[in-house]
């Protein structure tokens, strides 16, 4: 008896088990149906929609990919500009420089200076590069800017006034309007200059 009743225990429990077996499975068969009807139900576009959508984000990409070219473009030019006006203050700077140095040919102490410049790594120490120049080719350089300008003060030979300047200056002028002669015009016109002088 023990015998049947061990055995009738287990054919109860197998029935169980496989009947909660079964039950989960169904469950889990349900789940697994209705996330594939969901995941199905929301893939599902229509194929009109999902060509615009290709279309707008093949145009979207090609967009980026041309505004990344511009950017890049402007960068180039940027930093190609920006060494252009490097070199062009640098250029006038030394230009500034040279003149006040008292360089006899301003154009052949530029090229020689821009070259001195292309080698060595302080290329903006323009007044060390004005003084290598200086002493290599001596030649280039005359008389410092003061002493020009105090050469180039005296005056030349012209008319000189007789004392009253203003006052010759004064008489000329009437003579010249009541006459109306190209004479006493051009008299009048040395005098002012003189003395403007």
């Amino acid at each position: 008896m023990e015998d049947s009743m061990l055995q009738e225990l287990q054919q109860q429990a197998n029935t169980q088990d496989i009947s909660s077996i079964h039950s989960s499975t169904e469950a889990l068969s349900g789940e697994t149906e209705s996330t594939s009807k969901g995941t199905n139900q929301e893939q599902m576009v229509p194929v009109s929609e999902a060509i615009k959508y290709r279309k707008r984000a093949q145009t979207a990409e090609q967009q980026v990919q041309q505004l990344t070219e511009k950017l890049q473009n402007s960068q180039q030019i940027q930093q190609d500009t920006q060494a252009q006006l490097n070199e062009k203050e640098l250029e006038n700077k030394l230009t500034q420089e040279l003149v006040q140095a008292g360089v006899v040919d301003v154009e052949a102490a530029l090229l020689l200076a821009q070259k001195k410049a292309e080698t060595r790594q302080d290329n903006h120490d323009t007044r060390g590069l004005i003084e290598v120049l200086r002493n290599e080719r001596p030649y280039l350089f005359s008389h410092p800017v003061g002493e020009v300008s105090a050469s180039l003060a005296v005056p030349t030979a012209g008319v000189r006034s007789s004392g009253g300047g203003v006052n010759n200056l004064l008489r000329s002028a009437q003579r010249a309007q009541q006459s109306g002669s190209r004479r006493d015009m051009h008299e009048y016109l040395r005098m002012r200059r003189a003395v403007q002088r």
